[in-house]
């Protein structure tokens, strides 16, 4: 199973191929997840393309398209939540309350419709895919989850359904999100450990920018901890706001 919001482009396909890899037949979902969103505003601008992604879904011998309703999904009465403690009041959850909840709660719901083996996320989405990995474990979900690394646009720009949204000059900002991650990963290779130095190159390369900086922080990449020192496998996460549009990516210092 891939599970998706639709508007799809590569860094999803890459997901399909993944999962081609995996198993022998493949699912996809679409459903854009009102419960997540924390901003009535942004759920209401979320890109649409149902064609468009059917389209890329045939092209990449998807095999099932599960494309609920909101009234499917959350029926007359619907009162059930799925919360992770911990993880979940961090990062994003910290930005964005309620929105681990809403993730837990439809991914719940998508695997006990599906019932997969295996389950493909990209890691863009790390905390997501944090999260998503502590429910299996701890609701015994007999679920293999795999994270697929981040597919990127020429320029860096990690590939997301929001950058759509953005102006032209936004865009060729954004850019900057994943300079700042290269030039932290530059830091860690010629042997800086302290994680305020690595902060801090990021932040020197987007602050000439008219993005907002909301975090970045290096974290420990299960209990996502700041972490003071760091060590190969930490990860470098990054959320800033650019023309109102709210972009995270991250890096895992190798």
């Amino acid at each position: 199973m891939v599970p998706t919001m639709g508007a799809l482009h590569h860094g999803h396909t890459s997901l399909f191929e993944i999962a081609h890899q995996q198993a022998d037949v493949v699912v996809a979902t679409i459903f854009v997840n009102p419960l997540q969103f924390n901003n009535s505003t942004d759920f209401e601008k979320y890109p649409l393309q149902m064609e468009r992604d059917i389209q890329l879904l045939e092209e990449h011998g998807v095999h099932y398209l599960y494309n609920p309703t909101v009234e499917t999904m959350y029926g007359s009465g619907f009162s059930t939540s799925v919360h992770i403690g911990g993880i979940t009041d961090l990062l994003e959850g910290a930005s964005r309350p309620g929105h681990f909840s809403g993730v837990a709660t439809v991914v719940t719901k998508l695997f006990s419709a599906g019932q997969p083996d295996i389950a493909v996320f990209g890691q863009k989405d790390f905390q997501q895919f944090a999260v998503i990995k502590r429910m299996v474990a701890d609701l015994d979900m007999p679920i293999q989850l795999i994270m697929a690394p981040t597919i990127r646009e020429r320029d860096g720009l990690a590939m997301s359904s929001r950058n759509v949204r953005l102006s032209t000059s936004a865009r060729l900002e954004a850019k900057a999100i994943s300079q700042g991650l290269s030039a932290a990963q530059s830091l860690f290779s010629s042997g800086i450990r302290e994680s305020q130095q690595l902060v801090e190159a990021v932040e020197s390369v987007i602050a000439p920018t008219s993005a907002a900086i909301d975090y970045v922080k290096v974290i420990d990449s299960a209990s996502l901890q700041d972490l003071s020192s760091v060590s190969q496998g930490s990860v470098m996460v990054v959320a800033v706001i650019l023309d109102g549009i709210r972009l995270i990516d991250n890096h895992i210092l190798v």
